[in-house]
């Protein structure tokens, strides 16, 4: 005879990139084994790959995760852990004076989901030329390997994914159907301020981040600490 099946609730959130709610479920034992195995090896794309897996397993609704930003993956993580495990996170954080490490907790209610206008994002580079710019997907990041975001290559790689197109006076160019030399050439072609604006979108870019303000229990210096992505968060 078989074993009865616990019924599980189910809870709705809202993507923020797409602006559309969707139904979840908590992550199981089963699902959270995966998770604890993953943070185990602190590998950052094994982490990711396990977060985003759990996530299409909870989530009802008919949804491309993997296409989705890496913020939406936070906050669609940071929904299914406050239903999953309860709303505290245990951390330990580091004295900036003493080194002491601090025990802390905080409420995943207290933690701001990222706001995000819906709209395409345009960086105007002067007068007549401009790019539109689109959000990295987790696909797009987690393709990385570690420290490869770090080097030059990588930073051009990533940025060249995330142009949507480029314009001038006269026409929209589609950058998904031009070459990779051909976006090469366009970006080494800017100025430093150009590549600075360029630069500033990934700076701004929505994120899961919160300050956590604590007194040092053993020297009682103030400590200010900016904890930002998920494994500021739950390592």
């Amino acid at each position: 005879m078989a074993l009865p099946q616990v019924n599980v609730s189910k809870y709705k959130t809202v993507i923020p990139s797409l602006g559309k709610e969707v139904e979840y479920r908590p992550y199981l034992v089963k699902e959270e084994k995966i998770l604890m195995i993953a943070m185990e090896s602190q590998d950052q794309q094994q982490i990711l790959t396990a977060v985003k897996d759990v996530i299409s397993n909870c989530i009802y609704d008919d949804v491309k995760v993997s296409e989705l930003a890496i913020f939406d993956i936070e906050a669609l993580f940071l929904a299914l852990r406050s239903k999953s495990v309860g709303e505290g996170i245990e951390l330990k954080m580091k004295c900036h004076s003493c080194e002491h490490m601090n025990d802390i907790e905080l409420n995943i209610n207290d933690i701001n989901i990222p706001e995000v206008e819906n709209e395409d994002i345009t960086i105007a580079l002067n007068d007549e030329i401009g790019i539109v710019m689109r959000y990295p997907s987790f696909e797009q990041i987690n393709s990385f390997k570690e420290g490869e975001l770090e080097t030059v290559d990588g930073v051009f790689k990533l940025l060249k994914a995330c142009i949507k197109s480029i314009y001038d006076e006269e026409d929209v160019y589609d950058a998904d159907k031009e070459t990779d030399k051909s976006l090469n050439n366009f970006i080494e072609s800017l100025s430093s301020g150009q590549f600075q604006k360029v630069s500033d979108f990934f700076n701004d870019m929505p994120s899961l981040k919160y300050n956590v303000e604590y007194k040092c229990a053993k020297c009682g210096h103030e400590n200010t600490t900016e904890l930002r992505g998920l494994q500021s968060f739950f390592t």
